[in-house]
């Protein structure tokens, strides 16, 4: 089958036969698309042979033919957005329905054909009902897979991100909607009629145009102008050749050339649905390890001494380096009280042929002023991760996992236990108390509102699906716990943020619809506002990741780093994200110098200081008020 590049290659060259079978190829994604905007099969029609005739007339300005769907995508979704500032039609809002006449539709839209016939507007106005649920990004998704019949992989090229996160938006809108609800937009969807003549339709009106031929650049010298300059050139050539002799070392094909990379650090607002996902963006850098714990070993860029930061003068550069960790670890917790840095629990590395305990108990202070490290009273329970949060100057270990390494037959393999045990830690006597433990034994994220602390979500290995979308709540006053609403999604190794009063829970791994199948990645941002005990979406992260951070600076969220797994590699991101609850918005900002993931950060003095993530035992600073 040929190609879209090889298609417009034959259209150029004035065979409108290649674009009807271009039309053919990408009509339903289309129509779909555009129905989706619009909400109108008729209008959808219409607007759907525009896209294609003005793809059609300005086919020879699209300079990479290769991505003519996404190309595609976007001439449609104008069209759409003028249709609706020029229409928009007084209605009502499905959102007045009343969810009682989803829940009955939904259970009873198998009716007897005689009342189907009857019924069809209406079963339109329930799907379009349900679909209005979900957030765009699953909507758009759900209406290209079932109504433009378009595959994952199809519906990546076409809106140009990647099928990881499309697998995980469908999956997400499958899981908001019951299954007899998703059967039944599944079913109405797939029972509308795609227009016959669509093509026809197209092709005749093409055959009164013709693409817009490409403009044609001039020669920028004359002949003779250029003439001129190239025996200048070789003058100055000829009078410079003895100092390039003396300088220039003669060119070897074995020199391993040395990049240089410039750096411009501009904000760029990020439209998720109408961008590719930051791994296909240029621009960005994205380490790539085939082995998780071989991203320990990972060669790093070198930062900039404090002694070269000051000659510099102040607030010149972003990144400075800080002295290292006492103990390589991975899997710990980090926590701040009165300015120290608390590093507590992990894992740690036995030496070859070592088996047993690899969970830590060891805490360890670090000073940001003398930039120095401590040895403080070692965590009862050793665990790995273990959250931390901070009320009243008092630091809370809750939950983590038990893990070893145990001897078998052909090497060594693991055993882990959850655990629900809570245990505080009181900086100014350096002593540690055991607390009531947790309802459910899991690895979870902490953070506090108002006092209380917030166990989101988690790990638990027992579990059929071991993601968790449980919220319980800790109150150190009274030593007792209580749930909140769950999440919409289950999720681990996520990272939570908290502004205004208001929980961000920010991507992670997820459970997938099969249990056979690897982790999802997610990218989805859900708020939770304790007062109302309630759950709602924000705008994606630009692509899905787990085992990031998230620091709260002024009011906005900066997600740092994360890994994803594709095409059976992990990558691990240098990324620096910051969202924006007023806005909802995110902001894309220059990358870290190398990737990291497990890492830990914590924020002093405006500054964002982020402990591990490779190498181990590493410590870097990132000022976001410096310039790279």
């Amino acid at each position: 089958m040929e190609t879209d590049a090889q298609l417009i290659h034959r259209i150029l060259s004035g065979d409108d036969d290649a674009f009807d079978t271009l039309v053919r190829r990408h009509q339903r994604g289309v129509h779909a698309l555009v129905w989706r905007k619009v909400s109108d099969f008729h209008y959808a029609e219409e607007i759907t042979q525009d896209a294609f005739l003005q793809a059609y007339k300005k086919l020879s300005t699209l300079k990479n033919p290769h991505q003519f769907a996404g190309w595609l995508y976007v001439i449609a979704n104008r069209l759409c957005i003028n249709w609706l500032q020029r229409h928009k039609p007084a209605m009502q809002s499905l959102e007045d329905t009343p969810v009682e006449e989803i829940e009955e539709s939904s259970y009873n839209h198998h009716a007897t054909e005689q009342r189907e016939a009857e019924g069809t507007e209406h079963r339109y106005e329930i799907a379009e009902k349900l679909l209005s649920k979900l957030p765009e990004s699953e909507r758009t998704v759900m209406t290209l897979h079932y109504l433009g019949e378009m595959t994952a992989k199809e519906i990546s090229k076409f809106l140009g991100v990647s099928i990881n996160t499309i697998t995980n938006r469908l999956w997400r809108a499958r899981k908001r909607l019951r299954e007899d609800q998703e059967l039944m937009v599944q079913e109405v969807l797939g029972s509308v009629p795609f227009p016959i003549n669509l093509t026809e339709n197209i092709m005749r009106q093409v055959a009164d145009l013709k693409p817009t031929p490409a403009p044609v650049a001039k020669p920028l010298l004359p002949w003779g102008a250029f003439g001129v300059a190239t025996l200048l050139f070789a003058m100055l050539l000829g009078a410079s050749h003895q100092y390039l002799a003396r300088f220039q070392k003669p060119y070897s094909f074995e020199a391993v050339a040395e990049p240089t990379v410039e750096i411009v650090d501009t904000a760029i607002l990020l439209d998720i649905d109408s961008k590719p996902d930051v791994r296909n963006q240029g621009g960005r850098s994205v380490s790539t390890n085939k082995n998780i714990g071989a991203g320990l070993q990972s060669a790093e860029t070198p930062l900039v001494s404090d002694t070269q930061r000051n000659s510099l003068g102040p607030a010149t550069l972003q990144w400075t380096r800080k002295t290292d960790m006492p103990t390589a670890r991975t899997g710990f917790a980090t926590s701040v009280v009165n300015g120290k840095v608390f590093v507590i629990g992990g894992n740690i590395q036995l030496k070859r042929g070592e088996f047993g305990d690899i969970s830590a108990s060891t805490v360890e202070m670090y000073d940001p002023e003398t930039d120095t490290w401590e040895q403080k009273a070692n965590m009862p329970t050793a665990r790995s991760g273990v959250s931390v949060s901070v009320v009243d100057g008092k630091i809370y270990a809750i939950g983590g996992t038990n893990l070893k390494t145990i001897q078998v037959p052909r090497g060594y393999s693991s055993e882990s236990e959850e655990l629900a045990t809570v245990e505080m830690y009181d900086p100014v006597t350096d002593t540690w108390t055991q607390k009531a433990d947790m309802p459910i034994p899991k690895k979870t994220m902490t953070c506090v509102v108002n006092g209380k602390i917030y166990a989101i979500g988690g790990w638990l290995t027992t579990n059929e699906k071991p993601h968790l979308e449980t919220v319980e709540v800790y109150d150190p006053a009274t030593d007792t716990w209580t749930t909140a609403e769950n999440m919409n999604c289950a999720r681990c190794s996520a990272a939570i943020g908290v502004v205004n009063g208001k929980i961000y829970a920010i991507g992670g791994l997820g459970s997938p619809p099969i249990q056979e199948q690897s982790d999802l990645y997610l990218s989805n941002v859900e708020v939770f506002n304790p007062k109302t005990n309630q759950w709602q979406e924000g705008t994606e992260m630009p692509a899905p990741k787990a085992l990031h951070t998230a620091s709260v600076i002024d009011g906005k969220i900066y997600v740092i780093g994360g890994y994803f797994k594709e095409d059976m590699e992990f990558k691990k991101l240098a990324t620096i994200e910051i969202y924006d609850p007023t806005t909802d918005r995110w902001i894309q900002k220059p990358d870290m110098p190398i990737g990291k993931w497990g890492h830990k950060t914590e924020v002093i003095d405006g500054q964002i200081y982020i402990f591990g993530g490779g190498p181990a035992t590493s410590v870097q600073v990132y000022d976001p008020r410096g310039t790279p």
